[in-house]
């Protein structure tokens, strides 16, 4: 049997996905029913693992009565859950289609900070669970200052472990000094890194490997949307360009591609391999509505379709 794929969440929410006729100001909005679905990072992968058949096991601080009902969500997609639990009640967040335009609005909103117990507590438990593991995901926002400040010494705990880390801002740069096995930042997260506009595919991939120069990881993923990926390690670069579809929502593609990899990487495939099979997860989420993710069926259909350049 594959072990599972061991992944922390920090900041997790409940998704709540609905559709209006028009988003405008002042007048009541009527939404059609809404969509509620287990969010953060580190769930959305562990999602994304459970439907392509590897088991997993997800790690996240829950408080409230939201904490409850994402608890009893992960629980009815079989999700093996490992909740800290925390004082504050746990984060919503929103998302809007707006049916005359197709335009997406996202509403997130912050989470509570994690005290260094509650910190502690879920560092235990990934490093527990991660110890019949062969790959850790660490994905989403960083709920406070104090939580950015644990993925050094986390990464180091998990010796032998392969670490990739999937965040934003303050995180993202910590994670570059991190150990880490793989980094996954969006071109825009890039630029900010390197400080400068990234206008071309070969300023993408050249800032990439300046940055991979001055870390201590092994793989830097550039997200490029709708176009794909690019990845760059210390001995090649390789581009990925994903299939052309319809595309319903945006919300989880990128996550859904970490998850894909991570299947990858859980099941030894080849690194080109495993990223092939991410760029296909990515493209089959934004195939979904909502925040449904993607389905099984539709990465395997794409991932005839992915090119692979090397």
């Amino acid at each position: 049997m594959t072990s599972p794929v061991v992944t922390l969440t920090l900041n997790p929410a409940l998704d709540v996905a609905s559709q209006v006729d028009v988003v405008a100001p002042t007048h009541k909005l009527r939404c059609d029913a809404p969509r509620t679905d287990p969010g953060g990072g580190g769930i959305n992968v562990s999602r994304v693992c459970q439907r392509l058949g590897v088991p997993t096991i997800a790690v996240l601080p829950l408080g409230g009565s939201v904490g409850t009902r994402i608890a009893e969500l992960l629980a009815a997609e079989a999700i093996d859950t490992r909740a800290v639990p925390i004082d504050a009640e746990t984060r919503e967040n929103i998302t809007v289609h707006e049916a005359s335009t197709g335009h997406q609005y996202r509403f997130v909103f912050p989470g509570a900070p994690l005290s260094p117990a509650e910190l502690d507590d879920c560092v235990a438990q990934v490093v527990e669970q991660a110890a019949a593991s062969r790959c850790v995901v660490i994905s989403g926002s960083m709920p406070n200052d104090e939580a950015v400040d644990i993925l050094s010494p986390l990464v180091a705990s998990l010796d032998g472990v392969r670490v990739l880390v999937d965040t934003s801002g303050p995180a993202l740069a910590a994670a570059l000094g991190s150990g880490a096995y793989l980094i996954k930042p969006s071109a825009r997260e890039l630029a900010a890194l390197v400080d400068r506009p990234l206008h071309t595919e070969s300023d993408i991939e050249s800032a990439a490997k300046e940055l991979l120069e001055s870390s201590n990881v092994d793989v830097i993923v550039v997200s490029i949307g709708a176009g794909g990926a690019i990845a760059v390690t210390h001995d090649q670069t390789i581009r990925l360009r994903a299939p052309t579809v319809q595309v319903k929502s945006a919300v989880g593609a990128g996550d859904s591609m970490v998850g894909g990899i991570a299947v990858g990487i859980q099941k030894d495939l080849p690194l080109v391999e495993a990223l092939a099979l991410g760029i296909a997860a990515g493209t089959a989420a934004v195939m979904s509505e909502g925040t449904m993710l993607c389905s099984a069926e539709d990465v395997s259909a794409l991932r005839g379709y992915v090119v692979v350049d090397e």
